[in-house]
């Protein structure tokens, strides 16, 4: 089974989510975006957890499909040609805080299970250690007593370092202050699954890390609302079911993991510097307006903690591109928002004549996508395909003439 899998986002009890973050909204938006796997996210939160065994039903072993009612109100809102199947996985983000560690040095994991009564009795694990009312809670644990909870809890539990170089609550970032993993996890170091990339660092800069190179890398959006899902997911080629999968990014192989699909870092928040006061980058260490010096974002950070001047080839590195999500890329060829009525339109057409986002971004041929908008819309969708992905990517926008992209 080839598939594509995002395995990070938040429902809406996690804080700065949007209130449309419910299940049938987010198979909605995988099914539009070209999801076939999906993380549940926040399964720890009783609410969440109680409304997810209302709404799914156990499918291939370890994974859960909609229930028959979830799924009649995902399909009549969908074309035809979307209709196809979708499987959740569950899964949650922690924060772990230990005691005497300021909020804003938490780091943040990825949890999968396999089951309602492995979370369940998790659950009872943990609720001694943080509030599980919060989607994304924060545990008063160190990173390694967490991930000794989720080893002593069963082989089938899995754990992972979320978006590694993020300047805030991640591993490797640059408010954390840490340089490799086993300064953070020690002798479990190996026990990990894999690590998620984040927004903010791709393959190339990953292997420039000598502490990362024996684990693989994964892609997912991190999505807060569901316009942001499949923005990064991860393809795969394995027999269906979540012992295949985790078994697949544990392995990191070419053969069953594909590749990335990467938004573009240049256009991430926390690539270059961070003004928490401007709330923008900077390319430069200082904050140009007089607020002081800058978060460190992951470009200049990996500068600190790289101990290679350059990526080195590793079987276990995906290959990946990077891409603009449609409805951005849409936006900047009509040079409209990306909530104007001529992207929705352009947007909902696109995907009634072609196909799901991600096929259209990545597979579609030139061909199909000049008959279904035209062909200097088609020429800034393949664009995106021959990117150098060391240079932003750039959108060329409509010409005034070329009114018949209106509706």
């Amino acid at each position: 089974m080839r598939y594509a899998a995002d395995l990070h986002m938040h429902s809406h009890h996690a804080k700065a989510v949007s209130k449309n973050m419910t299940l049938e909204t987010m198979a909605l938006y995988g099914r539009r975006k070209g999801i076939d796997v999906m993380a549940t996210g926040d399964c720890l939160q009783p609410a969440w957890l109680a409304h997810l065994e209302e709404c799914l039903i156990p499918d291939e072993p370890g994974w859960f499909a909609p229930t028959p009612e979830v799924e009649m109100a995902i399909a009549d809102r969908l074309p035809l040609r979307l209709r196809a199947p979708i499987r959740f996985v569950l899964s949650t983000e922690v924060n772990c805080v230990p005691s005497g560690t300021g909020e804003m040095r938490g780091i943040h994991h990825l949890l999968y299970f396999p089951s309602f009564a492995s979370v369940k009795a998790f659950q009872k694990r943990v609720s001694l250690h943080g509030d599980l009312n919060e989607g994304r809670p924060t545990l008063r644990l160190t990173s390694s007593e967490l991930l000794q909870l989720v080893l002593e809890h069963g082989r089938d539990c899995h754990f992972a370092p979320a978006h590694v170089m993020n300047p805030y609550f991640s591993s490797l970032g640059s408010q954390t202050r840490h340089e490799t993993l086993e300064e953070i996890f020690g002798d479990l170091t190996p026990r990990l699954l894999a690590v998620e990339m984040g927004l903010t660092s791709i393959p190339t800069m990953c292997r420039r890390i000598s502490s990362l190179d024996a684990h693989s890398l994964f892609a997912c959006s991190d999505a807060h609302s569901p316009e942001n899902i499949g923005r990064e997911c991860t393809l795969l080629e394995t027999e269906p079911g979540y012992a295949p999968l985790f078994a697949a990014l544990r392995r990191g192989a070419i053969q069953e993991v594909l590749g990335c699909l990467k938004f573009s870092i240049h256009r991430t928040r926390y690539f270059q510097n961070w003004c928490s006061r401007c709330k923008t980058s900077y390319a430069d260490a200082a904050c140009p307006k007089g607020h002081g010096r800058l978060a460190a974002g992951s470009r200049d950070w990996l500068e600190q903690i790289a101990d290679r001047p350059q990526a080195i080839a590793l079987p276990n590195t995906p290959r990946f591109r990077m891409y603009l999500p449609l409805r951005q890329l849409l936006a900047e060829f009509l040079q409209v928002g990306p909530k104007s009525k001529r992207v929705g339109d352009l947007h909902d057409q696109l995907l009634q004549r072609i196909g799901h986002e991600r096929f259209i971004l990545t597979k579609a041929p030139f061909e199909e996508l000049a008959r279904g908008s035209s062909e200097s819309l088609a020429h800034a969708i393949t664009a995106q395909r021959t990117a150098d992905p060391g240079q932003p990517i750039a959108i060329k926008p409509a010409h005034a003439a070329q009114s018949e992209l209106a509706l």
